[in-house]
């Protein structure tokens, strides 16, 4: 059994639909109890949180920020949206995860990522966005994908356009705003800039 199989084969997910994806250099599976503590750990980093929401790091105790969590994946999650760890092929280190949900009281679905400091520059985000679009597209049948991203983040901006999405005006997202809104459609798949 390869290392890839005993990830997937060894999880209990906390979505009950579980769905792997995999590209060139990266497994994506779905969240896993014991992957919360990766995420406690990001949003308790100023850097990493300074373009999320308010901007300020998680400070609630672990059990409840893992209460609070878990009914996010809760309510984002199912048989077609997910929120998926990342990992390379072969390796066990947390990467960060990416996902694909609805935004609420809209039309559309995002996708999007969060990754610790260890994982930037090294161009995850992009190839996890790239397997998310794939997914979204040939799997789920999507006419469009969009994303959401501060104002100030042009690291994230670059990687939504390197994967083909495209500025299109902001977004009211979750009533705390409008912020950068990005789309691609179905047909515009294949076009990719940067």
């Amino acid at each position: 059994m390869t290392n890839d199989e005993r990830i997937v084969a060894s999880s209990n997910p906390l979505n009950p639909h579980p769905v792997t994806l995999r590209s060139e250099r990266l497994l994506l599976t779905d969240l896993v109890s014991d992957e919360l503590q990766f995420l406690y750990s990001m949003d308790r980093d100023p850097l990493v949180m300074r373009y999320i929401g308010d901007g300020k790091v998680e400070t609630r105790p672990f059990d409840e920020f893992s209460a609070f969590f878990r009914e996010r994946i809760a309510l984002w999650t199912s048989d077609r949206f997910h929120i998926w760890a990342m990992r390379e092929h072969g390796r066990d280190e947390f990467l960060g995860w990416a996902m694909l949900k609805p935004i609420r009281n809209t039309p559309h679905v995002e996708v999007g990522y969060r990754m610790p400091q260890s994982s930037w520059g090294r161009g995850y985000a992009t190839e996890a966005t790239r397997a998310v679009l794939d997914y979204g597209f040939n799997v789920l049948n999507l006419e469009e994908i969009t994303a959401v991203i501060h104002p100030e983040n042009v690291a994230s901006q670059h990687v939504l356009t390197k994967s083909g999405l495209v500025r299109d005006g902001t977004l009211n997202y979750n009533g705390g705003g409008e912020i950068p809104f990005f789309r691609i459609a179905r047909e515009h798949r294949g076009v990719q800039h940067g």
